[in-house]
């Protein structure tokens, strides 16, 4: 079973997956995955790995930084041996990455349960954790606040070394001729300085040594000599406080050794279960469903993870019962063996509980895989190529069962071409009777025939270009393939008349029944060929109609835009000129010229011209709420529903609030009203002022002045207004909130500000023309 795993190159997906482990345990978890044949222990891996998938593309990897395989300091813990700081402070990282491990399976509310298995097993010793954190810093240094006699010893430390810097830069001054050069170094832990060779006689202290070009001598001067020895005793004090506190800290940590264990093992798993699925993800890859009773293998659009991306082709396999044997035909080259690498690759993958890069899979719980695949030549064993693919041939037929996947390439190769087909159908044959499943790859005619009679064996082929006489990988069920070898012999420089010759040679020797199944692979060939320019065409023709349709709909919808357009700037012109004609009539009025029912009539004649809406068809089942804008029939006023209630509903129009039935009323559309630039409207802005003052007005009063005046300040371009409405009780303040809130004109509002009016005025910022 292992040169199985190493024919299919299983070791080299194992490598490629333990990339993605965090720590070590994760890649030994992966290096060491194996292939199980048991049902509980493939659906458990693959679901741990089908939910981590999950995990990762919803929120991303589990958080796994700071995990190290602390198990041998550990069991040094459990023996009473004093751990270093590093770690010391690893073990309580490992305790925060167990938190934050059940923090981020927290998030989930789907089904994750073969992950929180694993993440609750995880240990939570948090005092331990915290005082490590206390004396530790991440650096893996003791700290001052690690005890009250450590920070003593570091301050008098401090004070040593003050001391000795006090004492060598006197020295320096005092002997300056005497030195090399003014800088210090260590020797034995002393502090010493560079004194020239010639004068280290004359230099009172201890010689620690000389420099390798013999030029310079390195001396502890006898005035440094007592602040060194001080130096030295608190250095040394201080490693015996921190020899302390790191003994007091590995016996917290032998109290929870062996939960510390079992969190690196199952660290180690999570790892894994976590790399597979950040390497299912990078590859686009999907876990495979389990088929119990054993009645199909399907594999969509599956790539063989070991070929370059941008370059392998993806094929769909299937194999369902009464099929039970594929049989693989094709020219050299043209992928077969790579087909039947990928089928055993991908089994034996999910069987480690692994992701396969396909879009779905499907496949039986196998009991074992036999594999004769390439050159098995033994010169130990004395076995030539045929005799090793016997070797394994026997040991296949002998041990191959019902709940068998049985992988064969170029069955019965390496002997005479007769014997050989016959060895490859007696086998074949064999294999049929035990119900096992076999994905075979041949060249032999024969085969193809005696595939074609039996309803088990599922013919296939890989296919080959023969005008660009090349293979194309792709895999097509259902039909045998060709050789092809005279045209690839062509390819490489055969002599044709060598090649002419062996086509006559091939088809005197073909019996009718080969003729038969050529002309029949001929004419499906032919046909799929057919249906594949059909499909281009198909395909071409639909890009096509929707282009056309999304040029329609660019072409209706700029049709539309440029009759709204019309309509507004009709809209406008006839506002324009009704506006000039009110202009009039208030002069006419003004100067008593025409009579009052001369001037309403006239008024009547303008208001015919366009509408102040568009009233929409009437529909006796309406539901009017508050906020619609309505037409009232009698009076042919428009505005909006302020209240409903009963059988009435109430409408603010023309600064009137109006009780009335629904059969009164008809829904209307309100126009979007844009003022265009002209020079009216520069005239009416100049006209019209910036603040409009409702201080003393009732409600229904107050808002119909403001809608009126809003109108204008819209007509006009303007862009901001000052509502003033006083303090008092804020009622009336209140009200104009609630109806600018509403109002489609206005862009925002808020309270004045200083020297805007405070809480009495309200700032209002319209949605004026270009905005």
């Amino acid at each position: 079973m292992k040169e199985s795993y190493e024919a299919l190159e299983l070791e080299h997906i194992k490598r490629e997956i333990s990339r993605y482990c965090a720590f070590s345990l994760g890649v030994h978890e992966i290096m060491n995955a194996k292939p199980y044949f048991d049902s509980l222990h493939v659906k458990r891996e693959l679901r741990r790995s089908r939910e981590a998938i999950r995990c990762t593309i919803q929120y991303g990897t589990m958080p796994l930084g700071g995990v190290h395989d602390l198990r041998e300091a550990l069991n040094g813990a459990k023996k009473g041996l004093s751990l270093s700081a590093q770690q010391l402070r690893q073990c309580a990282d490992q305790v925060r990455c167990a938190q934050a491990a059940q923090n981020y399976m927290k998030n989930f509310d789907q089904d994750v349960e073969a992950l929180l298995e694993l993440s609750d097993a995880l240990n939570l010793p948090l005092s331990m954790a915290e005082a490590i954190e206390k004396c530790i810093s991440v650096n893996y240094e003791v700290m001052d606040s690690a005890s009250a006699q450590l920070k003593s010893i570091r301050k008098t430390i401090k004070a040593c070394e003050a001391d000795v810097n006090t004492a060598v830069q006197n020295f320096i001054q005092n002997n300056s001729a005497k030195l090399m050069d003014t800088i210090t170094t260590t020797r034995n832990d002393r502090i010493c300085v560079l004194v020239k060779i010639s004068e280290k006689n004359s230099v009172k202290g201890f010689i620690h040594g000389e420099s390798a070009s013999g030029q310079t001598a390195y001396i502890e001067p006898e005035s440094l000599i007592h602040a060194n020895n001080k130096l030295q005793s608190a250095r040394s004090a201080e490693q015996e406080e921190i020899e302390r506190i790191l003994q007091q800290l590995s016996s917290l940590v032998k109290k929870e050794s062996d939960a510390l264990i079992s969190n690196c093992e199952t660290f180690g798993l999570l790892d894994a279960i976590f790399a597979k699925a950040r390497w299912a993800k990078e590859n686009d890859s999907c876990v495979a469903e389990i088929d119990d009773k054993a009645q199909r293998l399907y594999l969509k659009k599956a790539r063989h993870p070991l070929i370059d991306p941008k370059k392998v082709i993806a094929n769909t396999y299937e194999i369902v019962l009464p099929k039970r044997i594929l049989l693989i035909t094709g020219s050299n080259t043209g992928g077969k063996t790579v087909t039947l690498k990928t089928l055993g690759l991908f089994v034996l993958m999910s069987m480690c509980g692994f992701p396969i890069p396909c879009e779905e899979a499907v496949m039986p719980l196998y009991d074992g895989i036999f594999v004769d695949i390439g050159d098995e030549q033994s010169i130990e064993q004395s076995l030539s190529t045929f005799s090793a693919h016997l070797s394994k041939l026997a040991a296949i037929c002998d041990h191959a069962t019902d709940r068998s996947l049985i992988l064969l390439d170029e069955l019965g190769s390496g002997t005479d071409p007769k014997e050989g087909e016959a060895l490859a159908i007696a086998i074949l044959d064999y294999l049929r009777t035990k119900n096992a499943m076999v994905v075979a790859t041949t060249h032999y005619s024969q085969l193809k025939a005696y595939g074609a009679r039996w309803d088990e064996v599922l013919l296939s082929s890989v296919e080959f270009d023969m005008e660009k006489m090349q293979p194309t990988y792709r895999y097509i069920e259902g039909l045998s393939g060709k050789s092809n070898a005279f045209e690839i012999a062509r390819r490489f420089g055969l002599n044709n008349k060598i090649l002419t010759q062996a086509a006559q040679i091939k088809e005197a020797n073909k019996t009718e029944q080969e003729r038969s199944v050529e002309r029949l692979e001929d004419t499906i060939q032919q046909n799929m060929s057919i249906q594949s320019h059909l499909e281009e065409e198909l395909k071409t023709l639909r890009a096509e109609q929707e282009a056309f349709d999304k040029a329609k709909e660019k072409f209706e919808a700029e049709r539309e835009k440029i009759i709204e357009d019309a309509k507004e700037k009709a809209f406008f012109l006839v506002e324009e000129a009704r506006e000039e004609s009110e202009a009039i009539i208030q002069e006419l009025k003004d100067s008593k010229a025409a009579k009052p029912h001369e001037l309403l009539a006239i008024r009547k004649k303008l208001d015919s011209v366009v509408p102040e809406s568009e009233p929409i068809a009437e529909d006796e089942n309406h539901v009017y709420a508050v906020g619609d804008y309505v037409q009232i029939k009698k009076y042919n006023y428009y505005g909006e529903v302020q209240e409903v209630s009963g059988k009435y509903i109430h409408v603010l129009a023309n600064g009137l609030k109006m009780k009335l039935k629904p059969e009164e009323l008809l829904p209307a559309k309100k126009q979007k009203v844009k003022k265009p630039k002209s020079s009216y409207a520069k005239s009416l802005r100049s006209s019209i002022s910036l603040e409009c003052n409702v201080i003393g007005l009732y409600v229904d009063e107050a808002l119909a002045v403001i809608d009126k005046y809003l109108d204008n300040a819209v007509l006009a371009n303007v862009s901001n207004v000052r509502l003033v409405h006083g303090v008092g009780t804020g009622a009336l303040r209140n009200a104009i909130h609630a109806y600018l809130k509403k109002n489609p004109r206005v862009a925002e509002f808020r309270m004045g500000g200083q020297g805007e009016g405070g809480l009495g005025a309200t700032v209002v910022t319209l949605k004026t023309k270009g905005k």
